[in-house]
């Protein structure tokens, strides 16, 4: 009988290790504060739109510098890679609708990976709007006359970097046989 005894005992601290282990992991994402991240998206969203009124109405400069604050249409995709648009709008709709589902799942699971998702989603938005609204993704920040970028594309690049940086990582399996 102490032998079972002691078994139990054995798992009920297993059992009591694993939850503390877990509302630990659950403080430490609370402690993330997951609403910064959607104040940062709604703060640079504005930013950009504000920006690319602001380049729209001052236009293009003729002899930009290694860096200008200038109007540059970009017509492609990144690095203005051309994409007819038969072909852009179906596939941007179906990235859009993939990082819709993991925000919204995101949502219960994992409040400050739903929160960047947001960032990336907002930057995803703006650039989308000024391809709709003007049939070109409106940049401004120039960088060599060669170079043309807005604070959505970081926006975007930025999150998705985060994303990648705090998922969580699986053990290897030589971790798992130890």
């Amino acid at each position: 009988m102490t032998a079972a005894h002691g078994d139990l005992r054995a798992a009920e601290m297993e059992f009591r290790t694993q939850t503390l282990a877990k509302e630990e992991q659950r403080t430490i994402k609370e402690r993330q504060r997951p609403w910064l991240w959607y104040a940062a998206a709604v703060l640079c969203f504005v930013l950009d739109r504000f920006l690319k009124e602001l380049a729209l109405a001052r236009g293009t400069d003729e002899h930009p510098g290694a860096f200008s604050f200038s109007l540059f249409r970009n017509q492609g995709i990144a690095f203005s890679l051309p994409l007819p648009p038969n072909v852009y709008w179906p596939a941007a709709i179906v990235i859009f609708a993939l990082l819709f589902v993991f925000f919204v799942r995101s949502l219960s699971r994992d409040k400050v990976r739903a929160g960047i998702l947001f960032l990336v989603i907002l930057g995803a938005i703006s650039n989308l709007a000024d391809r709709y609204l003007y049939a070109a993704t409106i940049d401004y920040l120039i960088f060599f006359g060669r170079s043309a970028v807005n604070v959505a594309d970081g926006m975007i690049v930025f999150g998705l970097a985060s994303l990648y940086f705090t998922s969580p990582k699986k053990p290897s399996a030589d971790a798992t046989k130890q």
